[in-house]
């Protein structure tokens, strides 16, 4: 009498054959096997970015003419964030959270996320790669190159906003400097000798100004070039830069 293939207790059961390339499906006696069969593998999953590297920035200039637009700007809050965010590309960070721009503007972060929803509403601020805590939101510059400036032959109004929003930017300036001020006398020599502010009168013909316009916004733009491509590889600790504020008034005195 022949004995089946049962198997016996503490033995092991016999593995079941599968079908070359198909991971799980058995093979059935008799019945012709497909061929080796090369599975697509998953997709990988997408690297997230990395938030301390910014993207190349769109350094085209844009003209502001919308007074709805111009007002998004002339809150105090609001004229700190996009300062704020500004130094941080500079730094070569790709925008802030949502909790370390309300410390700068001196509010809670849900008293600032009205603030940040105007700024980006109007084309200033966008939403940056999260930094891994969906929670929490992170923000950036939008513009990097741009001016404010009423159309010719705009309604009184128009006008009446674009010297409130020179006025903010201008005041801005001055809380920055006044920090300066504040803190020259504790930083380095070296740090000290790089900075200067001056101030004096020249006589010059319409064609000159036009000239030594010219001729200062080559030199600036030569730096501030530099400082781009800088902020686009990303921050860099060691790399001993400093973020400087520049602020050029060139006008008649009338």
């Amino acid at each position: 009498m022949s004995e089946t293939s049962a198997s016996h207790p503490g033995e092991e059961p016999p593995p079941i054959p599968l079908v070359p390339g198909i991971p799980g499906i058995p093979a059935i006696p008799g019945i012709p096997q497909p061929p080796n069969l090369e599975l697509p593998q998953p997709p990988a999953p997408p690297v997230p970015p990395d938030p301390s590297r910014p993207r190349k920035f769109d350094m085209d200039h844009v003209k502001i003419t919308d007074p709805e637009r111009m007002k998004a700007l002339a809150h105090p809050a609001r004229m700190a964030v996009f300062d704020f965010l500004a130094k941080r590309r500079a730094e070569g960070f790709d925008g802030a959270t949502a909790t370390e721009i309300a410390e700068v503007a001196g509010m809670t972060p849900s008293a600032m996320s009205y603030h940040l929803r105007t700024l980006a509403k109007a084309g200033f601020i966008e939403e940056a790669p999260s930094r891994g805590d969906a929670r929490e939101r992170v923000w950036r510059l939008l513009l990097h190159s741009f001016s404010i400036q009423a159309e010719d032959g705009a309604p009184e109004s128009h006008q009446v906003i674009e010297k409130t929003m020179g006025e903010a930017f201008q005041a801005q300036q001055e809380r920055n400097f006044a920090r300066w001020i504040e803190q020259r006398p504790h930083v380095s020599t070296e740090l000290r000798r790089s900075s200067m502010t001056q101030q004096g009168h020249v006589r010059l013909t319409l064609e000159e100004a036009a000239e030594f316009t010219r001729r200062f916004m080559e030199l600036e733009q030569e730096y501030v070039d530099m400082g781009v491509k800088r902020a686009e590889e990303g921050h860099d600790p060691e790399d001993g830069t400093q973020v400087f504020s520049v602020l050029f008034r060139f006008f008649p005195r009338l």
